[in-house]
C-alpha cells in the first residue's frame, strides 16, 4: 500500500483544521465526507477546494458500503464514537477518533476487542503525544534519568461554560460528560501517558452550574507507585490558562502556557526550546497504517483516561469520597 484512502466522519470546524494537516501527508487521500448537516460539508469544501469532487454522505454506514475506505477519521459528538468506531472496524477500516475516545470504560473494552479482532490500527487523536516537550519528559522519566515520579498536576482554565452554551457539548446524551471529558481529556491523558503512572484512587468534586454536565472539576489522585496528583479542569473561567507539572526525584518539569522549564536537583534551571522531534496525529496515523511506526496513541490511552474520569464522576456523586480505580 502506497496510499491510504480516508473517509472523514464529522465535518465541523475542527475537522477543517485537521484536514489541513492531513493534506500535508502525501500518502493520504480523502475519498468521502460524512455529516448529517449538508452545510458542514459545504463549509468543509469551501475551506478545502481540492475536496470539491469528493463524495458526500449523511450516514457513515452508507459511506462505508459505497466507498470502502482503508481508514476513517472520526470527529463527532462523543457518545456517537463507539458505534462509529465499531462500524469502521467491522468494515475493515483503520480508525482514528477524536478525544474523548469513548464515554464509558465498558465501551473502551468493547472497541479494543473489536480492534484486535479486526487487526487494524486504532488510534485516539491525542496530539500532545507528538509534541516534542512531552515526548522529552516521557523519555526522561521512562529512562530513569528523572528518578521516581513523586507528584504530577494539571490545571486548565477556559471559558467553556459560556463558549459551549447551546451546543451538543452541554447535552449529556450527546457529550457523555462535560469539560472533564472534553478539553480535560487531554490533561488527564498527558499526565498518565507522560509519567507512565496508573491511578489507584480518585477523590473529586464537580460543579455543573445548572447544566446537564460537569463544568468545573477538582480532583486529588493517588497513584499505584505512591505518587500523588492533583487535577483542576475549570470551565467557568475567563480566558485560557494551562499549567502542567511533573515533580521527580532528580528533575522536575514545569509546562506553563506551553513553555517548558526543567529544574535539576543540583539547582540548575533550563528553559527548553527547539526540542527535536514531534509530528501531527494525522501523519502518525497514516504512518502507523503503512507500518512505518508503531501507533503511540492507541485505544488503550483512551481507556486509561476514562478509567480515571469515571472514578472522578463517581466520587463527585458521593460528595468527594475517594473511589478505587478498577483494573
Amino acid at each position: 500500500m502506497d496510499q491510504v484512502r480516508v473517509g472523514i466522519i464529522g465535518c465541523g470546524g475542527f475537522t477543517r483544521y485537521r484536514l489541513g494537516n492531513l493534506a500535508k501527508v502525501k500518502e493520504a487521500v480523502v475519498v468521502a465526507l460524512v455529516d448529517p448537516t449538508p452545510e458542514q460539508i459545504k463549509l468543509t469544501k469551501e475551506a478545502h477546494p481540492d475536496l470539491a469532487a469528493v463524495p458526500e454522505f449523511a450516514d457513515e454506514n452508507e459511506m462505508l458500503t459505497a466507498v470502502k475506505p482503508d481508514a476513517i477519521m472520526i470527529a463527532t459528538p462523543h457518545t456517537q464514537h463507539v458505534d462509529q468506531i465499531l462500524a469502521g472496524l467491522q468494515a475493515g477500516c483503520h480508525v482514528c477518533c477524536e478525544k474523548p475516545l469513548i464515554t464509558t470504560v465498558a465501551d473502551a473494552f468493547k472497541i479494543i476487542e473489536a480492534r484486535d479482532k479486526a487487526k487494524k490500527v486504532g488510534m485516539v487523536s491525542y496530539q500532545r503525544h507528538f509534541q516534542s516537550e512531552f515526548r522529552f519528559i516521557r523519555e526522561r522519566i521512562a529512562s530513569g534519568l528523572a528518578g521516581k515520579v513523586n507528584y504530577i498536576s494539571a490545571f486548565q482554565a477556559q471559558g467553556w461554560l459560556t463558549g459551549t452554551k447551546g451546543t451538543w457539548r452541554q447535552i449529556h446524551s450527546l457529550s457523555g460528560g462535560g469539560q472533564l471529558n472534553d478539553s480535560g481529556s487531554h490533561l488527564v491523558d498527558i499526565l498518565l501517558w507522560t509519567s507512565g503512572l496508573k491511578a489507584k484512587s480518585v477523590g473529586a468534586l464537580c460543579e455543573n452550574f445548572g447544566t446537564e454536565v460537569d463544568i468545573d472539576t477538582t480532583a486529588s489522585i493517588q497513584f499505584t507507585n505512591g505518587a500523588l496528583g492533583s487535577l483542576s479542569i475549570i470551565g467557568s473561567a475567563t480566558g485560557w490558562h494551562e499549567d502542567i507539572t511533573f515533580a521527580c526525584e532528580k528533575e522536575s518539569y514545569y509546562m506553563r502556557q506551553g513553555k517548558l522549564t526543567i529544574k535539576g536537583a543540583d539547582g540548575t534551571i533550563l528553559e527548553a526550546t527547539n526540542l527535536p522531534g514531534g509530528t501531527t496525529p494525522d501523519k502518525h496515523f497514516i504512518d502507523s497504517i503503512l507500518g512505518k511506526v508503531q501507533c503511540e496513541s492507541p485505544f488503550e490511552s483512551g481507556l486509561e483516561v476514562i478509567r480515571l474520569t469515571e472514578a472522578a464522576w463517581q466520587s463527585s456523586e458521593k460528595g468527594g469520597v475517594p473511589i478505587h480505580v478498577k483494573y
